[in-house]
């Protein structure tokens, strides 16, 4: 079993670097064919999640003797496996899994497909600053949500009338939904936005609000709003955070062009490089995801 740390014991523990991308100095201009699985020269496209930090472990790599160029675009993850299954890239970016759909298209074309997960992101439940909460439970979260308790002294709090923040659409609110939610709808009284950075400007102006979001859109305006702990059976007193959602970066088996680029990313100094920015290094447990696993 692998050893679970938490968000803060990685801040703690490792010192980041910053890298800023040159696509000018790494790029190649327009959109290179990875047809030729030319050994000097990598095509990634996908997610847009990803991106930043694949820049900087694509900037970091490429100083290392006889390293790949880099070609980088953020499209989308459908867009990305798209690309990787009709030879346009050589990495997709994607900030879920391959869906059935995709995983038949690439069965349809004899393409075996590697899945890796170098990074996860953590999901945030935020309230604002000056509210009096450390930590929440599960339980209270979807009576919270689903519009069951509309008052904090439902769950334990002061007597004051709570303001849900969700975003509209995305697989944020799926992905709440299914971990946090048992599979239940929001509650129709839910102030709907349609971005996570509109969840945390909602939940900083509104005292008795609370909302979720990514980590990497909360980490920044920690002065505003506030990490409320997710209580789980699982999770321990001293679990900063609960639940993280698997970013990947998905190859052809046939092809072992990305391999030293990928061994890099799983090693310590690239997955240091992503830990201030709000995503946990690859190795990262959570307790809500674990149980999911299990069950």
């Amino acid at each position: 079993m692998r050893t679970r740390r938490t968000l803060l014991e990685w801040l703690a523990r490792v010192t980041t670097v910053g890298f800023v991308f040159s696509c000018a100095a790494m790029c190649s201009v327009g959109r290179a064919s990875a047809g030729d699985d030319s050994p000097d020269h990598l095509v990634i496209r996908g997610s847009k999640n990803l991106l930043p930090f694949v820049e900087s472990w694509a900037e970091a790599y490429s100083l290392t003797p006889g390293a790949s160029t880099f070609d980088l675009e953020g499209v989308g993850t459908s867009q990305g496996i798209e690309d990787l299954l009709d030879g346009r890239a050589q990495i997709a970016m994607a900030s879920r899994a391959m869906s059935g759909e995709e995983r038949s298209e690439a069965q349809k074309k004899g393409i075996k497909i590697r899945e890796t997960v170098v990074a996860r992101m953590g999901i945030a439940v935020i309230v604002n600053v000056e509210a009096p909460f450390e930590s929440l439970t599960k339980a209270s979260l979807t009576e919270i949500f689903t519009g069951r308790a509309i008052n904090w002294e439902a769950v334990g709090g002061p007597d004051r009338p709570i303001t849900v923040i969700r975003k509209t659409s995305g697989w944020s609110p799926d992905f709440f939904r299914e971990r946090i939610m048992n599979g239940e709808e929001f509650s129709g009284n839910a102030v709907a936005v349609d971005s996570k950075e509109e969840v945390v400007v909602q939940v900083a102006d509104q005292p008795w609000s609370i909302g979720f979001t990514g980590m990497p859109e909360a980490i920044p305006a920690l002065d505003q709003v506030k990490l409320v702990k997710i209580v789980t059976d699982d999770s321990g007193e001293d679990a900063t955070y609960a639940l993280s959602r698997p970013l990947y970066l998905y190859t052809r088996e046939d092809s072992t062009i990305p391999n030293p680029f990928l061994e890099y990313v799983l090693g310590s100094e690239a997955q240091a490089m992503i830990v201030d920015t709000g995503f946990y290094p690859a190795i990262q447990d959570d307790a809500l995801s674990q149980q999911a696993d299990r069950d």
